[in-house]
């Protein structure tokens, strides 16, 4: 990788850890600021990892892609922006069940054949299992907070915990044996899961479950990315994982800790 591009993504990832250990409450300015740096630098070294080819294209959809962006988030009430990001996290998910799916249909147009055994490479039933898997989490969370309505309480850890640990017993068994069926049950499973996890990230309320859900899709798009050959796709999917995944635990873990203390200050 070129060291300018490695050195850009080192200091988005640097921001990035920056912003999600900034404490909460008098802190949280200088960590959504720390956000919105690394935003801009990842932005940044994206444009110019590209071909200048390109650049008017992707100069394009950005400029599109924000203009839409701002009209919604400044059209639509507050209260309905939880059901927009929500449905705009599915959306992601369930790109990355169709690449992952596209991928195992026709692995030789994404260059996952062995060259002497003309079989599946490990590598690449790992990142097709991962990205439907993900993929399929970030769908059922996004659903979950959708029919929030229809939830009367929150989820059981324990119950989300197997179903996350089958999800991954799926996914291996799938790079042992990639067939369909396999493959189907990882996205049944996933689904299980995410939907669970997203259950009991909403306990303490939506804004840990979107979190939680947001670093579903950002892991699938890391996934995803694998099988395009896109580093810089991987590195921006991968922090945003993270950073969702960091943050939703924080939130729900923050919140546990006030119950706890709520509960010991009553008689």
């Amino acid at each position: 990788m070129n060291p300018t591009i490695l050195t850009g993504w080192s200091i988005a990832a640097l921001l990035f850890a920056a912003a999600l250990l900034a404490p909460f409450g008098t802190g949280l300015r200088r960590g959504a600021s720390s956000l919105v740096a690394a935003m801009t630098v990842a932005g940044a070294v994206t444009l110019y990892s590209h071909d200048v080819m390109a650049l008017p294209q992707i100069c394009a959809a950005l400029i599109t892609g924000g203009a839409v962006g701002l009209g919604l988030g400044r059209g639509l009430p507050r209260s309905a922006l939880p059901a927009l990001l929500s449905g705009l996290v599915g959306q992601a998910g369930l790109a990355a069940v169709f690449i992952g799916a596209a991928a195992w249909r026709n692995p030789h147009a994404f260059g996952l054949l062995d060259d002497v055994t003309d079989r599946l490479r490990i590598d690449g039933a790992v990142a097709i299992g991962t990205a439907v898997a993900w993929g399929a989490m970030a769908c059922g969370g996004a659903v979950t907070i959708l029919w929030r309505g229809s939830v009367q309480q929150a989820g059981y850890p324990l119950v989300a915990s197997v179903m996350l640990l089958a999800t991954g017993g799926c996914v291996a068994v799938f790079v042992a044996n990639p067939q369909i069926g396999w493959l189907l049950a990882c996205v049944g499973v996933a689904l299980l899961a995410g939907r669970g996890l997203t259950k009991w990230g909403m306990g303490p309320g939506t804004e840990p479950a979107l979190a939680l859900v947001g670093g579903f899709a950002g892991w699938a798009v890391a996934a995803s990315a694998f099988l395009m050959e896109n580093m810089a796709m991987a590195v921006a999917g991968g922090l945003a994982g993270a950073a969702g995944s960091l943050f939703g635990a924080r939130l729900c873990g923050g919140a546990g800790r006030k119950g706890l203390a709520d509960g010991g200050r009553r008689p």
